[in-house]
């Protein structure tokens, strides 16, 4: 099947994306291949997850472009994002010899922020969860969806905190627009439904 000229920007852009933070990667010292795969899980888990968080309130408009395909393209991101943040921890928890490193902490205050990322992988898996299960709790499933949001500001504020690659200004800029500009669409999105409903 040949993809609109749209899809072609779209997979472009995004490939363009993943490239661009795979350079940026190495613009800082790589200790060796288990740091590589904790920053690089880590930073491509959560563009993944992006990608696809952003995808969600446009299922419509992206089916209309890239039809049928549309939907394992969707999957795909999905899955690629749910298996790296996965990675990133267990990586982790290697190279420490520490299996801690899954427990959330909640205090103090600069601790729950900084490792964040730990509370973040439990909200994703609960969305996961929701989504695979949405035909038995039909309309709910779309509010447990929104934990994908919360888990990515979780996971950015912990990779600014404490994150190798953030020291990196290109990967400051690029992941804060992420965040932006998924928060920015969840909300116009949610505003234009609003409006839609009250002219019903």
């Amino acid at each position: 099947m040949a993809f609109k000229k749209e899809a072609i920007y779209i997979i472009t852009t995004t490939i363009s994306l993943y490239i661009l933070i795979l350079v940026l990667i190495f613009l800082e010292p790589i200790e060796d291949g288990l740091n590589f795969i904790i920053r690089f899980a880590a930073l491509m888990g959560f563009t993944s997850m992006f990608v696809a968080t952003i995808m969600t309130p446009f299922m419509v408009q992206l089916y209309k472009i890239f039809g049928k395909p549309f939907i394992k393209i969707h999957h795909l991101y999905s899955i690629a994002g749910l298996i790296l943040i996965t990675l990133h921890p267990v990586a982790f928890a290697i190279s420490k010899v520490d299996i801690t490193v899954f427990m959330p902490v909640f205090y103090p205050w600069y601790d729950f922020w900084s490792l964040g990322g730990r509370v973040a992988l439990i909200l994703i898996y609960i969305a996961v969860l929701g989504a695979l299960i949405r035909k038995k709790i039909t309309k709910n499933w779309r509010l447990l969806h929104v934990l994908n949001y919360i888990a990515l500001f979780l996971a950015y504020i912990h990779g600014v905190l404490i994150g190798t690659d953030f020291k990196t200004i290109g990967i400051l800029i690029i992941f804060t627009a992420m965040v932006i500009l998924s928060f920015s669409v969840l909300i116009i999105k949610r505003y234009l439904n609003y409006k839609r409903k009250k002219k019903d």
